[in-house]
C-alpha cells in the first residue's frame, strides 16, 4: 500500500497558493502528484525521465506502450521549454481554439520522436504550473487497464493500492473534475491530423 499525503483544496486564492507551494516542494524532491485536470484525475511529477519511470511503475504499465504527456501553462510556455518542437500551423490553430483545455496534441520534437503536450485549464494545476515555472508530467490516475479516478476519494483509493515509492506522494483533492471522458488526443506528426482518442 502506497503512503501518501492528501491536501484538500477549497475555493480561494490563499488555498491555491498554499497548495501550489506544497506541490512544488514535492516536485523538487522528485515526488509524485495526484491532481485534478479538466476531465479526470491525473498522476505525474516533474517532467523528467526518472519521474516518468516512477509513475509508470506505480501504474503497472510500460512507457513505450503509452508515453506520459507534458502539461504546460500555455503555448508560450511550450515554446520556451520545448523550442525544438515542430509547431505547425495546425497546432497553432488548435491551441488558439482549445487551450487551455482538454485537448492533448502529439508533436514532433525535432528529432523524429514525438511528445504529447497540453495546456491544462484546471485552476489547481495552473496554480502549480505558475509556482513551479516549468512543465509537469501527467497521465490518468488509474491502474493500467482500469478507468481513471473521477473524484478525490477514488483517486485516494487508487493510490492506496499502488506500490510504495521512496519519494513523497501528494494527492491534491479538489473534489470532482468536470470529466470524464479524458482529453481528446490528436497527433500532428504527419501532414494529416490523426485522432488517437476522441
Amino acid at each position: 500500500m502506497a503512503r501518501y499525503e492528501t491536501l484538500a483544496v477549497r475555493d480561494g486564492t490563499a488555498s491555491l497558493d498554499l497548495m501550489a507551494r506544497t506541490a512544488v516542494e514535492v516536485l523538487r524532491a522528485g515526488g509524485v502528484l495526484g491532481h485534478p485536470t479538466d476531465t479526470v484525475y491525473g498522476i505525474g511529477g516533474a517532467a523528467r525521465a526518472e519521474v516518468d519511470r516512477r509513475v509508470a511503475k506505480l501504474k503497472g504499465r510500460s512507457l513505450e506502450e503509452s508515453p506520459i504527456l507534458r502539461i504546460v501553462l500555455d503555448a508560450d510556455a511550450l515554446r520556451t521549454f520545448y523550442p525544438d518542437l515542430e509547431w505547425t500551423e495546425q497546432a497553432e490553430r488548435l491551441a488558439a481554439r482549445f487551450w487551455p483545455g482538454s485537448l492533448t496534441m502529439v508533436l514532433d520534437d525535432g528529432s523524429g520522436r514525438s511528445v504529447a503536450v497540453r495546456a491544462e485549464g484546471h485552476p489547481v494545476v495552473r496554480a502549480v504550473l505558475r509556482e513551479w515555472n516549468a512543465p509537469i508530467s501527467s497521465t490518468s490516475l488509474n491502474a493500467a487497464g482500469a478507468p481513471p479516478a473521477v473524484t478525490g476519494r477514488q483517486a485516494g483509493a487508487i493510490l492506496e493500492r499502488m506500490p510504495e515509492v521512496d519519494v513523497p506522494v501528494l494527492l491534491i483533492d479538489a473534489g470532482h473534475p468536470p470529466g470524464p471522458p479524458p482529453s481528446t488526443l490528436v497527433s500532428l506528426v504527419t501532414s494529416t491530423p490523426e485522432f488517437l482518442r476522441e
